[in-house]
């Protein structure tokens, strides 16, 4: 698989962009914004079957102030909501709506500006550090044709109504200018 292009120390994409999701959902709760957003067939370990891609997000991610975190897994925290996911899933059971499926480490401004992706923050099991911002590239399988124009980021919520959203805002076709890790 190829890697993804890193971002120069110039790029404006540090600021994300758009609204911030606030995660309340589990003990630790945190903070999202969109920095890009693209589909893609090749994903970090993870080639999409055929007639199957990924959506793939760039995401900045901040604890409570003054509080560290758990680095948290993007399956049990986020989803990408899209209309007619349900159907697809229907129709390929590889198809999940329920949260992600996979991402990568977490890696401060810092790495990202540098272009050290050699270590970061695991997901899932390492902690973020109080009052740091970190990034981290997540992505879920969805049809090659999905509509895309209304999806959104949300929250995993206990019920099936997904009330804690952001709008994902534009899904480039392809990674080929993304400024991510991973």
């Amino acid at each position: 698989m190829r890697s993804s292009p890193s971002p120069s120390a110039s790029a404006d994409w540090f600021a994300a962009r758009g609204p911030v999701l606030s995660v309340k959902n589990g003990p630790y709760p945190h903070s999202v914004q969109i920095a890009d957003a693209f589909l893609s067939p090749d994903a970090p370990q993870a080639p999409a079957p055929q007639g199957l891609t990924h959506v793939q997000l760039l995401l900045k991610v901040t604890g409570l102030p003054g509080r560290p975190l758990k680095a948290p897994h993007p399956k049990p925290y986020w989803v990408v909501q899209y209309d007619g996911c349900e159907a697809a899933q229907k129709a390929n059971s590889q198809v999940g709506c329920g949260g992600m499926d996979s991402g990568s480490n977490y890696f401060t401004t810092e790495e990202m500006r540098a272009q050290d992706f050699s270590a970061g923050v695991y997901m899932g099991f390492g902690d973020l550090e109080a009052d740091t911002p970190y990034w981290i590239r997540a992505w879920q399988l969805v049809p090659e044709k999905a509509e895309m124009t209304r999806a959104q980021l949300c929250e995993v919520l206990p019920s099936e109504a997904q009330s804690n959203c952001i709008p994902l805002g534009t899904v480039r076709p392809d990674d080929s200018e993304t400024p991510t890790a991973g």
